[in-house]
């Protein structure tokens, strides 16, 4: 049976498989702060719910400080033979290399050292077992063959010499291994019913050896029976229950589950408990029956515990999502309130029961039920009553204390910066892990905050000033240097501003944003202001081509591949530096819409051009798209959201900050604010350029431009007057474009209509339309 087992966790599916119990999302989506590892049946921790793994906290076994745990229920029955040995010595002798034996020269130690040399000589023989695949044994074999009947007789010789019981037991145990290894199936199975089954103490290796007997009846095809005594040996055994519970799943994929041998009499109780809790393991359906049923059965049994843990812990998914940010959720949600009161229903009868023992974890328990359906009140006078398992009531008061807050005082920003120092930011995300507690409460606290409409402290929980770049919230801006200008400030306030990389970092950044801001406003001397605060000029240059324009589309391409207008390059515009700040952009806008004044009519009619050229670059549609914050222009997916796929005006954090939407501000810096509707600026400054020129090449130009910032403005904010061309991909709906109709109509005997309609399909398919 053990051959397989290496290939099991491929064959079985999650419902089969439940001890994972979810996919991979879950392990993020959700706060977990009842300790599943609260019960008190410790040898089934394995069977924990976990997210991440078939078997609870198995990831440890793939982080590099991992302590090597050795088979708990092997070591305490070699701890009874050899009391006077610590764990650590019998560890080393039985599973390390090279012990000294030079000081153990008792006669039972003496014969210890012949027993363990000799299965370490077995281990060995049918090593290939577990270092290879199942499929390799037939070419293993024949290269290094086992001597079966040589290492038998060694060992049914020592057996004959042995007087101590449970190195008799140890020998009987070896004998059975070799024998199922050895494929002598029957042989094995008679000397286990003949000297084991009911002539020893059912201790661990008492398992170890009906673990080789129950894989010799499934080699032999009896997998019902086999599938029985892998129920009885996942009950009882220490070290093989996650072997048993694997091999249990192996069986049922023969369609048999093991009752046709449930005992009669007394026996009959603990069979059924056995298939009910491997079976209440293998999947999450009816997990309230099922642990209804293992309580009408027998209520004091401690598996129950394990059952509700994981009830609980499934419950938790609704519960308590994480990443609730702008969505409209609450800590705790309510969304699954049925559920949380069948589950309380059942902790308070367990509490109840005068037959359960562990009245502190059904006390717990309650405790947690009644803060996930709301009533904090009733959790903590029943928290209170708790007497044991003290991390989790550490744990617990501070949830419950947090989440009792309807505003933030300054008492409650010590206690906030108490908390968050005992729970510093851990690394490990998987499981139960403190870090969950902490972001726990910034999470709550950030909402209490952006509920009381304290804009700057709830964004600053979550985020750094940095991240308003996208964001493009003037209102936050404003709160953000609000907070930072305020003379008294509690020493959590303080932790909100960083101190690096520099104290006045923060507010310059802030100026900066401003500055920005208005730029994309097509506020230019508001923006200067702004600018003049700030302290910032780092970041990428601005180019000259910026006052440009192109024909060909491709953002991938050099400027110098694309943008072929040079009309910024006439000498009334040297005053633009082949590259410059933002704030010098500011002062280059200024001093254009001065130019577009002037009484020389062709200096006014070239300055709204290149007004025209950067407003509608800086579109997300254009060319230097993200200039501004310096950011590339790759890719239409990081800058448009198409009118055709529902765009939003709640997708967009400026107005979800405008609104108050949401529950906190976590995730408010993935809301960029892409769209500023620059291309209708362009497009007007377009229109001054046609209203003031009598050349007709350079309105043709002019006409198609503005064709592009309709076209913007289609992919921003959609349209019902459309036509539709087909492709060679694909039917695409695109605006009728007034400026395309001008353009036909009246500017049909330029050489730019002639250009433009071999270049760009869009103006040839409209061109074709009758």
């Amino acid at each position: 049976m053990k051959r397989i087992l290496t290939y099991i966790l491929a064959l079985f599916t999650s419902t089969t498989f439940a001890c994972g119990g979810g996919e991979w999302y879950e392990i993020m989506d959700f706060y977990s702060l009842f300790m599943q590892t609260n019960v008190s049946t410790t040898a089934y921790y394995p069977f924990l719910r976990d997210a991440n793994s078939v078997f609870y906290g198995n990831y440890d076994y793939y982080t590099e400080n991992k302590t090597m745990v050795y088979p708990q229920g092997n070591i305490n029955l070699w701890k009874h033979l050899l009391p006077n040995w610590e764990i650590a010595t019998i560890e080393k002798a039985v599973y390390g290399k090279d012990f000294n034996w030079a000081d153990k020269n008792s006669k039972l130690e003496k014969r210890v050292k012949i027993y363990i040399d000799f299965a370490k000589k077995c281990s060995h023989a049918f090593a290939h077992r577990v270092n290879k695949g199942s499929w390799e044994y037939e070419k293993i074999l024949k290269e290094h063959p086992v001597d079966t009947d040589a290492i038998l007789n060694e060992a049914k010789a020592l057996l004959a010499k042995e007087k101590n019981k449970q190195l008799k037991a140890r020998y009987q145990y070896q004998i059975i291994r070799i024998l199922h290894y050895g494929e002598r199936w029957q042989e094995a199975i008679v000397f286990y019913e003949a000297n084991v089954e009911n002539n020893m103490p059912k201790n661990e290796i008492y398992y170890y050896s009906t673990d080789q007997v129950a894989g010799c009846h499934y080699s032999k095809g009896r997998y019902d029976y086999a599938a029985y005594l892998y129920t009885k040996i996942f009950a009882k055994s220490i070290d093989r229950k996650k072997s048993a519970f694997l091999s249990y799943n192996f069986c049922t994929l023969k369609e048999v589950d093991g009752r046709n041998y449930i005992a009669e009499g007394v026996e009959a109780l603990e069979d059924e408990k056995n298939f009910l809790i491997i079976s209440s393991l293998r999947n999450f359906t009816n997990e309230i029956d099922n642990i209804n049923s293992f309580i009408n059965l027998d209520a004091a049994d401690t598996r129950i515990e394990l059952l509700f843990a994981r009830a609980l812990n499934n419950a938790e998914i609704t519960a308590l999502p994480k990443n609730i940010g702008v969505k409209n959720d609450k800590l705790p949600s309510l969304s699954d309130q049925n559920k949380h009161s069948q589950l309380l229903a059942i902790a308070k009868l367990q509490f109840a029961n005068s037959k359960v023992k562990n009245k502190d974890y059904w006390q717990l328990a309650s405790s947690y039920l009644y803060f996930i359906n709301g009533d904090i009140k009733t959790a903590k006078e029943m928290l209170s009553n708790v007497k044991t398992l003290s991390k989790q009531q550490r744990i617990l008061a501070i949830v419950y204390e947090v989440s009792s807050w309807d505003t933030i005082t300054p008492e409650n920003e010590k206690y906030i910066t108490k908390i968050l120092n005992n729970y510093p930011k851990l690394d490990n995300m998987y499981g139960f892990t403190e870090d969950d507690i902490r972001h726990f409460i910034l999470d709550k606290i950030a909402h209490v905050y952006y509920k009381n409409k304290q804009l700057a402290k709830a964004y600053l929980v979550h985020n750094k000033v940095e991240a308003t770049k996208h964001i493009s919230s003037l209102e936050l801006l404003d709160a953000l240097e609000a907070f930072y200008e305020k003379k008294e400030k509690s020493s959590y306030e303080k932790s909100l501003i960083p101190i690096e990389p520099s104290k006045t970092f923060f507010v310059e950044y802030i100026n900066h944003q401003k500055g920005i801001y208005y730029l994309y406003h097509a506020q230019p001397e508001k923006a200067l202001t702004f600018f003049n605060k700030s302290g910032i000029t780092k970041g990428n240059a601005v180019p000259n081509t910026v006052f440009s324009n192109n024909i060909k589309e491709c953002f991938s391409c050099k400027v110098e591949e694309v943008m072929d207008d040079q009309v910024y390059q006439a000498s009334v515009f040297d005053f633009i530096k082949p590259a410059f700040t933002r704030k010098e952009l500011a002062g280059y806008l200024i001093e254009l819409e001065q130019l577009t004044s002037n009484t020389t009519k062709w200096k006014a009619k070239l300055a709204n051009y290149l007004l025209g050229n950067y407003y509608f670059n800086i579109s997300n549609t254009g060319y230097y798209r993200g200039i501004l914050n310096g950011d590339g222009n790759c890719c239409d997916y990081s800058y448009v959201d198409y009118a055709s796929d529902n765009y939003s005006k709640e997708k967009i954090g400026e107005d979800i900050i405008t609104n108050k939407k949401g529950y906190n501000l976590s995730d408010i810096s993935f809301f960029e604010k892409r769209y500023f509707n620059v291309s209708t600026t362009a497009k007007e400054y377009y229109q001054k350029v046609v209203a003031l020129s009598k050349d007709k090449e350079l309105n043709a130009r002019c006409l198609y431009l503005m064709a592009k910032c309709e076209l913007n403005d289609f992919y921003n904010n959609g349209s019902e007057n459309t036509f539709s061309i087909d492709t060679k991909y694909a039917s695409i709906n695109l605006p009728k474009y007034q400026s395309f109709k001008t353009l036909k109509e009246d500017y049909s005997k330029t050489k730019f209509h002639d250009m433009i309609i071999r270049e760009c399909s869009y103006f040839r398919y409209y061109s074709a339309m009758d």
